[in-house]
């Protein structure tokens, strides 16, 4: 007999990790936000896996990768730069 855990489709890791994302809560002020939470940390941890030493390179890395961060999540106004 299969457990209900294993007839159910695993998540890739990506989904699961944006699914946290999504849980964590966002202390800014809401009229002032123009990138969203799950989109800075997807950028981060992604430019951190990247070797991107600060946020410079990172928001480089991003721009640079723009395409593969617009498959996961909107990024509808780019990404963030360096002074975000």
């Amino acid at each position: 007999m299969t457990s209900l855990t294993e007839s159910l489709p695993r998540k890739s890791r990506l989904t699961a990790l944006l699914d946290h994302f999504a849980q964590v809560e966002d202390p800014r002020d809401v009229r002032r936000i123009l990138h969203p939470l799950p989109e800075v940390l997807l950028l981060v941890v992604c430019g951190a896996i990247a070797d991107c030493d600060d946020y410079e390179d990172i928001a480089a890395w991003g721009a640079a990768h723009l395409d593969f961060l617009r498959q996961h999540l909107p990024f509808e106004h780019g990404v963030p730069g360096e002074r975000w």
